[in-house]
């Protein structure tokens, strides 16, 4: 099976890759090779490589940025995936877009999980891209089993920028952190998004994705709702355990209001993964048990490129 795989130096790209499945050629695209910029040249690409899948992991994320670079957030995150997913459509592949909680706008009077049928109603240029996305794939595969949607949450691992790495290196040189603790949702471990994603290419009744839900979206998370102080402080607490990090800060909690930033964030994002489970047969993992296994990674694997343990002494 050939699979094109954009963003594969992001880090679910470099989980993807890592679990790969066996008698798989992934053809890993980056921005050196395949500038979502660039669309003309991609879909030369596409057309050149003839793949079975297109996992599109590539995207513009820096969520406050984007409200200054709205144009650029909309040709990757919008634009792109379109004009990949007609593509592809009439190659007669398959496409999966990796979309997010940020197509919601949180505020939910009563806190229940996100249904993957529910209203999107994003608050900023990032999630509005995000969701104009959705949308366009929803009309482009809707007389076909060829696309799919997969929306996922506070992607944290050991590579790329997340809120673990984030914490850990502040860990460094502080001798206080402030954390937000108001804003509710669930990590996702890059590892356990990874093996969802092959768990759906492979699924072996794949149209049943489609009988059981007829807007084409599917979501994943880890199990189990926190917020980003309850996840810093576990960090700490697990990251001295296994002796990746030595130095113990005080984590303060602080409101959403405390921590001024360009783009608003939902304040509620857990997204109800109870379909997925049931469509692959796959209950998951906690989230403190995928970020204790993602520390421990991070500890003894110094021949990759993970972060290794003496840097965070």
């Amino acid at each position: 099976m050939k699979i094109l795989l954009t963003g594969s130096k992001g880090q679910l790209g470099k989980a993807l890759i890592k679990l790969k499945p066996p008698y798989t050629k992934i053809y890993a695209m980056d921005r050196s090779n395949f500038d979502m910029l660039d669309i003309p040249s991609c879909l030369k690409s596409i057309k050149t490589i003839n793949p079975d899948w297109i996992i599109n992991c590539g995207a513009y994320t820096n969520v406050d940025l984007a409200e200054s670079e709205e144009e650029i957030a909309m040709k990757v995150n919008f634009h792109a995936p379109k004009a990949f997913a007609e593509e592809i459509k009439t190659l007669g592949g398959r496409f999966l877009q990796i979309s997010t909680d940020y197509v919601f706008d949180g505020e939910k009077k009563i806190h229940t999980p996100y249904l993957t049928s529910e209203k999107r109603s994003p608050l900023g240029i990032y999630g509005i891209s995000k969701a104009s996305a959705e949308e366009a794939l929803e009309d482009i595969f809707q007389n076909s089993f060829q696309g799919i949607i997969l929306r996922t949450s506070w992607l944290i691992g050991p590579v790329g920028k997340n809120f673990l790495l984030t914490i850990l290196n502040l860990h460094l040189k502080n001798k206080e952190i402030k954390v937000v603790n108001d804003q509710i949702g669930s990590p996702t471990s890059t590892f356990s998004l990874a093996k969802v994603c092959w768990m759906i290419i492979f699924l072996k009744e794949f149209k049943l994705i489609f009988s059981q839900n007829k807007n084409r979206i599917l979501h994943w998370q880890d199990n189990g709702e926190t917020n980003w102080y309850e996840i810093a402080l576990k960090i700490s607490a697990l990251g001295r355990e296994i002796g990746l990090i030595k130095n113990n800060p005080k984590i303060i909690p602080i409101k959403t209001s405390q921590f001024p930033s360009l783009a608003r964030r939902p304040s509620y994002s857990v997204l109800d993964c109870k379909l997925t489970k049931s469509l692959l047969n796959y209950e998951g993992m906690d989230w403190e048990a995928t970020l204790k296994e993602i520390l421990k990674k991070m500890e003894i694997d110094d021949k990759n490129s993970y972060s290794s343990k003496s840097k965070f002494k």
